[in-house]
Order: C-alpha cells, then sequence, then structure tokens
C-alpha cells in the first residue's frame, strides 16, 4: 500500500513545478518587488505592440511567449533567473523549448496566484452599468 503524502498548506498555496530540471514556485511578495521594474517594462512593451496578455485568463500562446522574449529579452532573462533562482549564464543554456515553456510556466503559476488573489479581495459583482438598467427599466 502506497502512503499519501500530505502536501503543507505552503504546497498547496505555492505549488512548485518542474521545467528542464529546474524547480518553479510562483512569487513570494519580496520577489515580486524585486522585479517589478522589469516587469513594468515588459508589460509597457507588451502593450505597445498589442499582444494579448490576460494574467486573469492565465494562458499565453507559445508564439505569443517568442514576442515577448524579442521584446524585452533582458528583462524578461533577468525575472526568469530570479523566479527559479538560478544564474542568467545557465538560463541562457537551455534550449529555446525549455526555455519558453520555463516561461510559460513562470506566467502560469503566476497568473493563477493572481486570479486567486484577486477573486477573494475582489468578490464577484455586477458589471458596471447593469444597475443603472435595471432601475432605468423600473422607471
Amino acid at each position: 500500500m502506497v502512503d499519501s503524502i500530505k502536501k503543507s498548506d505552503e504546497e498547496i498555496i505555492f505549488p512548485t513545478k518542474t521545467v528542464a530540471g529546474i524547480e518553479v514556485t510562483p512569487w513570494s511578495f519580496g520577489t515580486l518587488f524585486e522585479i517589478s521594474s522589469m516587469l513594468e517594462i515588459v508589460l509597457d512593451r507588451v502593450n505597445d505592440k498589442q499582444i494579448l496578455v490576460d494574467p486573469i485568463a492565465g494562458f499565453i500562446s507559445y508564439f505569443d511567449m517568442l514576442r515577448i522574449f524579442t521584446l524585452a529579452s533582458q528583462e524578461v532573462l533577468k525575472i526568469i533567473a530570479i523566479t527559479v533562482k538560478k544564474d542568467i549564464e545557465e538560463i541562457k543554456k537551455l534550449s529555446i523549448d525549455d526555455g519558453v515553456k520555463l516561461a510559460i510556466e513562470i506566467y502560469q503559476g503566476n497568473s493563477i496566484l493572481l486570479k486567486n488573489a484577486l477573486s477573494s479581495l475582489f468578490p464577484t459583482t455586477p458589471e458596471l452599468g447593469a444597475q443603472d438598467e435595471a432601475q432605468d427599466s423600473e422607471k
């Protein structure tokens, strides 16, 4: 009989994934502050090129991730290295496929974390304007 492995609350909330032998965990609050200026550059460039990146959906295509690499390669490289606690040179040695998969896993893991945090902070509310329309129809 196989004993079930009981995960700690932290392991459930912050699941670890492995890509190319590298463990990926969601950003801590401190990591978010450490990468914030780099993340802002990436997001600004993505926005300028109108690449649809929806962190709430938690999905990004392989092709869009490659486009983001071309727009902000140094910032993305630093974010990946900080996230997985590896030297930039080690990240550069990854195959293209492993590098993109690693970046996607970092994006998806943090998107899910962000989505869950936002949903608990901002419970679902009616769309703006919906109440006004309902009130108008009652008049």
